[in-house]
């Protein structure tokens, strides 16, 4: 029986490829070349990678660039329901320096937006209030996000600093019950104003009404806050950045520091909330994480676009002296071009990815902020899910993607590839420490193939929807953009109909709960990512599809995405059915000829993914990698550079 018959897709020959217009231009939607990216770049001016033993504080240093950016950045409350906006100021601090980007993070998106989603306007013209937010708008003070609880896993789900409410004083009292629930994140030391955003469970009266964000003051330039303690700085070797433990010991907190959206604590010391319950109080205040995960797919794509384009550059014009080929470019070797060329496929697919994020963010900005998910949505593993689904999906996605196109750019550039001064480690470092921040991807992922498994959504129907029958024709050869849709697409559905069959047999024993879930988590997650790898598929597909046949380069980048991706789930498309053990073996040739069939166009593509040359330099791009090292390193002792 042959694979087309079988009505599996069988990678196949190509046709020739058309002639690329040597345009060089990136997309139209590129965040790093948009009007407010040259303001942003301009404004940053040149930021070096960190040195060795820098005496000088990272939390200063980036301390003083929120001052610079606040200076063009418009005022919060625009910005944070501006996609174009934040897609700009989330690629330009990554790209710059991956420290500065959590800062930004810390302060704009979580900080400041959790005031601009839960504060009203007679809340804002509080004294008190309206004085830290005028600080934290103009830079003068940092603004951090206190959620994690350092003693236990998931210590989202069961988080146990409260805010007491005190009658008598109309305030509210923060606590720490013990060091478990010590909070944590880039506090740094006293030295500049600092304020947190503080996730607490509000009780009133003796009962709890669930997880509310209150915004309280850590030190001043000289002083920690009447009972907040910081500990020491500790650092985090993949963002180089000061953190710290911070407990409350009843530091007191005005009525208006409360960000309470439509609650209230009535004059009887009564409380009210007519949108919801406890459980809704946490998702609502995690709510603000909605615009990270839409923008940092554009953070984690210009990452590795950049990774990309200096590894490819790199290897263009390192001369290698192995005796197979002395003096040949490393680029010559086929496993270089693999790799590098696959790593550029690879950014190209996240950067489309990162404007489909960007877009449906922006779609339920404009509809009034209601997502598509439903309002009652529970997760098992974390309450990222639950927010909304699909951009959390976007966010696991482009960070493990920017994560191997980083790992994989570093390991091919050798020991340059690890030298900060090349930036590219710290690309790596930005995508392995956002793996876990800003809501942690295993957790997604879990969450995202129990719901595909179980519920009665849109998404579920997709990947529950039987797959194609025995007989049906084959798909396009793997040369075709819409192989890889296609093929991804059938092996979610495969992987979704094994696990709810796995779910039906467990409950028909009797199990549930933990040890119906246990034996399957990887299974759920598998799902998980392969669901998240359709979603980059289908926005390489639109993308491809919207250039009308006049962006061969394009079509080609996304036909090698789609065998790299093939190639790293050969085991799965295999056990699942979806390809023949002799479909699988020859994605490796199909590899290698589409390599080679972008091989002509090596500038265009450097140029199409590259970021603007001043915003985040590095010798490793450089034709003569020597002479830049040189250039870009001070000499005390008087050498030449």
């Amino acid at each position: 029986m042959t694979p087309a018959s079988t009505g599996r897709p069988t990678p196949s020959a190509p046709s020739a490829p058309s002639a690329p217009s040597a345009t060089g231009s990136p997309p139209p939607a590129d965040p790093l070349r948009t009007p407010q990216a040259r303001l942003l770049a301009d404004a940053l001016g040149p930021v070096r990678p960190p040195a060795p033993a820098e005496g000088t504080s990272r939390n200063h240093l980036t301390h003083q660039q929120l001052g610079r950016l606040a200076a063009v950045l418009p005022p919060a409350r625009e910005l944070l329901h501006d996609g174009d906006w934040l897609a700009a100021l989330s690629s330009c601090a990554a790209l710059a320096d991956p420290a500065l980007y959590m800062t930004v993070v810390n302060h704009h998106v979580l900080c400041l937006g959790s005031v601009v989603a839960s504060a009203g306007p007679r809340q804002l013209r509080a004294a008190d209030l309206a004085r830290v937010v005028d600080e934290l708008e103009r830079g003068h003070r940092k603004g951090v996000f206190l959620v994690t609880e350092i003693g236990d896993a998931n210590s989202h789900l069961a988080l146990r600093t409260t805010a007491e409410f005190d009658p008598a004083a109309g305030e509210f009292v923060l606590r720490t019950p013990d060091r478990g629930a010590a909070k944590f994140s880039s506090v740094g030391v006293p030295g500049r104003p600092q304020s947190a955003v503080v996730c607490a469970r509000l009780v009133v009266d003796g009962t709890c009404y669930g997880v509310h964000p209150f915004l309280a003051d850590l030190c001043d330039e000289r002083h920690t806050a009447p009972g907040v303690t910081v500990s020491g700085a500790f650092g985090v070797e993949t963002l180089p950045l000061e953190y710290a433990l911070v407990r409350f010991d009843g530091a007191r907190l005005p009525y208006d520091r409360w960000l309470r959206g439509t609650a209230r604590i009535d004059g009887e010391g009564v409380f009210h909330d007519p949108h919801g319950d406890a459980g809704r109080a946490l998702r609502r205040t995690l709510d603000v994480g909605r615009p990270l995960w839409a923008t940092v797919p554009s953070a984690a794509a210009a990452t590795a676009r950049a990774s990309a384009v200096a590894a490819l550059r790199h290897s263009r014009h390192r001369r290698s002296h192995g005796r197979l080929a002395p003096g040949a470019p490393v680029l010559a070797y086929s496993t270089q071009q693999r790799s590098v060329l696959g790593a550029s496929a690879e950014a190209f697919a996240l950067s489309c990815a990162a404007g489909s994020a960007l877009d449906l963010w922006q779609r339920s900005q404009d509809a009034g902020g209601e997502t598509e998910e439903s309002a009652a949505a529970e997760t098992a593993f974390s309450p990222w899910a639950a927010v909304d689904r699909r951009l959390s999906a976007f966010k696991a996605l482009a960070v493990d993607g920017a994560a191997r196109v980083s790992a994989e750019c570093r390991r091919r550039c050798g020991v340059a590839g690890h030298l900060a001064v090349n930036r590219v480690t710290g690309y790596a470092g930005f995508a392995e420490a956002f793996g876990a921040a800003g809501g942690d991807n295993r957790l997604i992922l879990l969450d995202i193939g129990r719901a595909l498994a179980e519920e009665d959504t849109d998404e579920a129907a997709h990947a529950a929807a039987p797959p194609p029958a025995e007989g049906t024709s084959a798909a396009a050869g793997t040369d075709d953009p819409r192989w890889w849709p296609r093929t991804v697409g059938v092996l979610e559905r495969r992987l979704t109909a094994r696990l709810r069959a796995a779910l039906d047999e467990g409950r028909r024993r009797g199990l549930d709960g933990m040890d119906l879930w246990n034996p399957l988590l990887e299974r759920a997650r598998q799902l998980g990512e392969v669901h998240t790898l359709r979603l980059a598929a289908r926005s390489v597909a639109d993308a491809v599809t919207a250039a009308h046949g006049h962006d061969p380069v394009g079509r080609a980048l996304a036909a090698l995405y789609g065998t790299t991706q093939a190639l790293r789930l050969s085991g799965p498309l295999q056990w699942a059915g979806v390809l023949s053990g002799e479909s699988a073996a020859s994605l490796e040739s199909a590899a290698d000829r589409q390599c080679a069939e972008l091989a002509p166009y090596l500038d265009e593509i450097a140029a199409r993914l590259a970021p603007p040359e001043d915003l985040a330099p590095t010798p490793l791009a450089a034709p003569d990698y020597a002479a830049a090292l040189h250039s870009a390193l001070s000499w005390p002792d008087g050498g030449d550079s």
